[in-house]
């Protein structure tokens, strides 16, 4: 990691806001490549279920990660802060037997078919957080970073998106058309990509698997400037994008946002107003995303019209699942599938709170009051749009915190992801965390069955904070995240996560615990077939 990171340019940046992807040359040789993908291979066969262990077993890939033109792009997104999420997986797509590959795709099919042995996937989804569901955002909190070890041309299925749709709340058949499908993607290529856009695998027409690593990563710091070579000048729109739609009002907005630049709010007519208020939550992209940020740059005269389209929904039960699951552990949709509810995997907040979010500190003293609705759903929101205003709610963290004595899991988790997105006056909340860290993660109930109890995310939210927080003292943590690190967990989220902060502290008693953790976790390759030299 000796070499000076690459950062993006202003262009690039503004590509990224629009398109909600780059891609990336690694710039490494060859050879490496070729022996990741040797490696790849050898696992695929004989221990395909990676996951997080990924890295151990490939430490190949850490090259890549730290790649200056990776490191920079990272950065640059992310802020130069940025932590890898606990989250990484291999995800084969194998060929389809020769007598199944005369398909002639555009690239916009829902759903086409793989090889028996794929763990990739053809339909045109958003990923699900880890362990369990988070906020989707708009402001680019999280990013995935897709690693292809081999060329990967159109015909061996490499991962399509739908450009901007990390700002949609859903997507439609019209919009497949407007797929973007990498070409001619080299060994060593890097795909940068928002971790709400829509995307999905393609088929693999050729003989040989096509191999992709996908690894997350988290933002740590809100931006108090551009992380990137630029970001001195106002918005404007890239010479080129690949999506369908135009949000001038969403882009300026991200774009002042990783600038650390806060605009004076603008005076609106009454008609203006109206018409941006009915546009909240409708079907149309363009119409809703153009309210949000449009009221969202008003200021104090928005903050009174949001709160109560807010509270219209008090009592409406949006916090029930739009979905309910069947004995065989299948879900069934009931309700109006565009309609606004918790659910696991990623859950969607009101347009009303993402506004909110926009108008800073203004609006923080409503939202508190928010807070004290008995509809769990206004409370989420209120919490989930103080943490989008970002320090300037600090003095809400206490008032959030004592939110984490709910029996809701969903306040409690909401909460969490405020505090830590608000990221100052952490301690005031230090009490509470320890308490939700030392509670069983069986004590929340959650009605339907899921691979992960509902207490895994409230930890890891938990621990999140601590990542988050630009004011923590670690060293008065330091024993709680040993205790973290060396606790049997049931997945890895907590303790790499405990293991990520410990390194950030640095002491001599975070690095030999540091250490002592990942040496029993070395792992041995001297089961790797083959001469590597």
């Amino acid at each position: 990691m000796d070499a000076k990171p690459c950062k993006l340019g202003d262009e690039q940046m503004r590509r990224f806001i629009c398109d909600g992807l780059l891609v990336l040359d690694s710039g490494l040789a060859s050879s490496l490549h070729r022996r990741i993908r040797d490696k790849l291979d050898w696992a695929n066969s004989q221990d395909s279920n990676l996951m997080g262990n990924v890295l151990p077993r490939v430490p190949e890939l850490q090259q890549v990660l730290d790649a200056p033109a990776v490191r920079g792009a990272l950065q640059s997104v992310l802020g130069d802060g940025y932590a890898p999420h606990p989250m990484r997986a291999l995800v084969p797509s194998e060929p389809l037997p020769p007598q199944e590959r005369g398909l002639l795709l555009r690239g916009s099919e829902e759903g086409t078919p793989l090889g028996e042995g794929s763990r990739s996937y053809t339909y045109w989804h958003k990923d699900t957080y880890m362990p369990l569901g988070r906020a989707r955002y708009h402001r680019p909190r999280c990013a995935f970073l897709l690693y292809f070890p081999q060329d990967t041309p159109v015909k061996r299925g490499p991962t399509r998106v739908i450009p901007g749709s990390q700002y949609h709340d859903h997507i439609t058949p019209a919009d497949h058309a407007y797929a973007h499908v990498p070409d001619q993607l080299r060994a060593g290529s890097c795909i940068l990509m928002a971790y709400d856009i829509e995307h999905a695998g393609l088929s693999n027409l050729t003989d040989e698997t096509r191999h992709m690593a996908k690894f997350a990563f988290l933002r740590t710091r809100n931006p108090r400037g551009p992380s990137w070579n630029g970001g001195k000048a106002a918005w404007q729109a890239p010479n080129a994008q690949l999506g369908r739609y135009a949000h001038p009002e969403t882009w300026v907005a991200i774009w002042d946002w990783l600038r650390g630049h806060r605009a004076p709010g603008k005076a609106a007519a009454k008609m203006d107003m109206d018409l941006h208020l009915a546009n909240l939550n409708v079907e149309d992209q363009e119409k809703r995303l153009a309210a949000i940020y449009s009221l969202g740059a008003l200021g104090k005269s928005a903050v009174e019209p949001l709160v109560t389209s807010l509270l219209a929904l008090e009592g409406k039960n949006r916090i029930e699942p739009p979905y309910v699951q069947k004995a065989d552990g299948s879900f069934e949709m009931r309700g109006d599938p565009h309609e606004r509810r918790w659910t696991e995997g990623g859950y969607i907040f009101q347009d009303e709170a993402f506004a909110l979010g926009c108008l800073g500190s203004c609006a923080v003293d409503a939202l508190v009051k928010l807070l004290d609705s008995p509809d769990p759903w206004i409370c989420c929101n209120a919490a989930f749009a103080l943490g989008e205003v970002g320090s300037p709610a600090g003095r809400s963290v206490p008032r959030l915190a004592a939110l984490l004595d709910s029996r809701d899991h969903r306040v409690v988790r909401a909460a969490l992801e405020a505090i830590a997105c608000i990221g100052v006056n952490t301690e005031a909340a230090l009490p509470a965390i320890r308490k939700l860290l030392a509670t069983p993660r069986d004590f929340w109930a959650q009605d339907i069955k899921l691979e992960h109890l509902v207490g895994d995310q409230i930890h890891f939210n938990a621990v999140n904070v601590l990542l988050l927080s630009e004011d923590l003292d670690l060293g008065k943590v330091e024993d709680l995240l040993i205790q973290l690190l060396e606790t049997p967990a049931p997945n890895i989220s907590v303790p790499a996560l405990a293991l990520e902060l410990l390194l950030r502290h640095g002491s001599a008693k975070s690095n030999r615990h540091a250490l002592a953790y990942l040496q029993a976790r070395a792992w041995d390759d001297t089961l790797w077939p083959g001469n590597y030299g």
